[in-house]
């Protein structure tokens, strides 16, 4: 039975205008919550204490994206584009990053995984900590790993997935350019497998990118075009 179905078995008609999220009886708001993302509960749990309560009695929602970044002023966690930031990278807070990852992991299932290396010693301690907190790999899809050093780039990386489900595995060396461009050696990798009843053999790809720094989403083949868009924007 979906959700639609399960709203229009409640029958609600009134003269009067519609409810707002409030006024609805309790069993269909929390259907209506259990089928929001991170970011969406986050923002109705701030409307009354109700809904709040209503948010933090729910199971977390599943996540297909995340996106965890170390560096020396601090550590954040990107959720499905909801950003969680720690304080300084010790292990208190690494620590609190841990739980709220296990927390959205459950069942140690992701299809995207990013970690970008500011600082190599506060990565390091995330390593160790996670290694002993974590009772089994990671199953992900999608691996990048991202830092400024090469000698970064090539930490063994898997001590925390399962190599064998993998199907993707990027390393981006970075490189920190004039006005917060950032230069990126991309390496992707497909490993051997079947798709689609058919042997893959192993691929590699190698090709550069750019980014301005704050908007790490949108890689572009040209840093000229980068600053080009971003005058037009400002001279709107």
């Amino acid at each position: 039975m979906n959700l639609e179905k399960k709203l229009n078995d409640f029958k609600i008609s009134s003269p009067n205008p519609p409810p707002n999220l409030c006024d609805l009886p309790v069993e269909i708001v929390e259907m209506i919550v259990k089928n929001l993302n991170l970011t969406r509960r986050e923002i109705v749990g701030k409307v009354c204490k109700t809904l709040l309560e209503i948010v933090n009695g729910l199971k977390p929602p599943r996540c297909d994206d995340i996106k965890i970044t170390f560096g020396p002023e601090g550590c954040e966690m990107k959720i499905d584009r909801y950003t969680i930031k720690y304080g300084k990278a010790d292990e208190e807070s690494l620590n609190e990053m841990l739980d709220d990852l296990m927390t959205l992991l459950p069942d140690f299932q992701l299809t995207n995984f990013t970690i970008r290396i500011n600082d190599t010693q506060s990565y390091k301690l995330f390593r160790t900590l996670f290694s002993k907190r974590v009772p089994e790999s990671l199953k992900v899809d999608t691996y990048v790993l991202k830092a400024f050093s090469f000698r970064d780039t090539a930490i063994n990386v898997t001590w925390h997935y399962k190599r064998d489900l993998l199907s993707v595995l990027e390393y981006h060396e970075m490189e920190r350019l004039k006005d917060d461009i950032i230069k990126v050696k991309v390496c992707r990798t497909r490993p051997p497998g079947i798709v689609d009843n058919v042997l893959r053999a192993r691929t590699i790809e190698k090709f550069m990118k750019y980014f301005r720094e704050g908007q790490e989403d949108i890689y572009v083949d040209d840093p000229i075009l980068r600053y080009i868009m971003n005058s037009d924007r400002s001279g709107q």
